[in-house]
């Protein structure tokens, strides 16, 4: 099995969920991706295989790319 976590869109910033459960907003979507990972490391030794997503503009959930630092590189402005 494995854990997602949940990279979302809040109205603070970002969070992101593992089980339901949410975490501390963070102003940006790349420090919220980097505490995601931090929080899989740290707890490695309890979860599965991490699987990290962000909600899409659609609402749906896609993978994320941990070298990408905007959650919708492909939306130019």
């Amino acid at each position: 099995m494995q854990n997602y976590f949940d990279i979302l869109p809040h109205s603070t910033g970002w969070i992101y969920v593992i089980g339901g459960m949410p975490s501390a907003s963070y102003p940006s979507y790349a420090l919220c991706l980097k505490a995601a990972h931090l929080h899989a490391e740290r707890d490695r030794h309890r979860l599965q295989k991490p699987v990290f997503r962000r909600q899409e503009l659609d609402g749906g959930m896609a993978h994320c790319d941990q070298n990408v630092t905007t959650p919708y590189p492909q939306i130019r402005s």
